[in-house]
């Protein structure tokens, strides 16, 4: 047996090792989002409410499959439901080579994927900020990438970065995670949204955070629940840029969150509401937002919590990611 194959495996057993059966099926089932944005809804349906997105190259856990719709759990645990072709599905040794193998995410907005080294080739693929592909190579200004469902093609190398190197970001700034969020000015909000496409109000704060590396709960009734709780009873003086700012109301003495920022200092925070845009708690100032500020409930700081809160983990450590190679 050679190096590469007793290296794939022992990926295959540490993945059966950390991944609980989901069915009584013999196949594993495990997949890799195949498209640079995937809508996921709430039932096998066109029609159906979109509940989330997850990007290209991002690993799901197949439940099962009827009638050309998968039932998939993401990383972040959310479950539902996309077209069966937006899921490569893959055995033991496949995924396991996957993993093994070298990647790159795109680190801009929208890139194109064309099927030689030249801007008039034709098109594959659009990317997205996130996405993750197969390295294969580079060719001049180009870098040659392979999909989830075998697909190849050849990206701007500008486009990409190592996501060995990506990925070693595991404990992130605050000014990271408010730069990334800050590139976001201007983008509409779309329901179940977490992409450069669009983005609801707890995907913008995902999205801003997976960007960065970490890993957080999909909607802002759970986020509320992570991290560290700052007090906020008497003013905003203890609030540190990156906290997350969380809104809504109360019911019977219990705090009902429906919606969530990301705090940027001076009384400001940034949210996805119409568009994302920065708002102020301070009353006087211009963009004061006096309908937020009566809702606040609470604050949470994450930033201190990654990998030691079991809902906030870096994509180095999470179980779906970790067995990614290292380039």
């Amino acid at each position: 047996m050679n190096n590469l194959s007793i290296r794939i495996s022992i990926y295959s057993l540490l993945f059966f090792l950390i991944t609980p059966s989901l069915s009584a099926q013999q196949e594993l089932n495990c997949g890799i989002a195949t498209q640079s944005v995937i809508n996921l809804r709430q039932s096998p349906a066109f029609a159906a409410e979109m509940g989330t997105q997850v990007l290209m190259g991002t690993p799901v856990r197949i439940l099962e499959t009827v009638h050309g719709w998968s039932n998939v759990i993401t990383p972040e645990g959310y479950k539902a439901w996309t077209t069966e072709e937006g899921i490569q599905k893959m055995n033991p040794v496949d995924y396991a080579a996957w993993n093994a193998a070298p990647k790159v995410i795109v680190n801009t907005y929208f890139a194109i994927v064309r099927s030689r080294p030249s801007v008039n080739a034709t098109v594959v693929s659009d990317v997205v900020w996130g996405d993750i592909l197969r390295y294969q190579g580079l060719n001049g200004k180009y870098v040659k990438v392979l999909f989830p469902d075998g697909r190849k093609g050849y990206l701007l190398k500008q486009s990409t970065l190592s996501f060995n190197k990506w990925e070693s970001r595991a404990k992130p700034k605050a000014a990271a995670i408010i730069s990334t969020a800050n590139q976001f000015i201007g983008f509409p909000y779309l329901w179940g949204g977490t992409s450069i496409k669009g983005m609801d109000c707890s995907g913008f704060t995902k999205t801003c955070f997976y960007l960065n590396g970490v890993i957080l709960p999909r909607d802002a009734s759970q986020q509320a629940l992570t991290g560290e709780n700052i007090d906020i009873t008497k003013d905003f003086n203890s609030l540190q840029p990156a906290d997350l700012l969380f809104f809504g109301s109360m019911k019977e003495n219990k705090q009902h969150v429906s919606h969530v920022g990301i705090y940027i200092g001076n009384g400001e925070f940034i949210h996805s509401s119409g568009t994302v845009h920065i708002s102020s708690l301070v009353p006087g100032t211009l963009n004061f937002d006096s309908f937020n500020t009566k809702r606040l409930l609470r604050a949470q700081r994450l930033l201190t919590r990654v990998d030691l809160d079991s809902s906030i983990v870096s994509v180095k450590k999470h179980p779906y990611y970790k067995l990614q190679s290292r380039r």
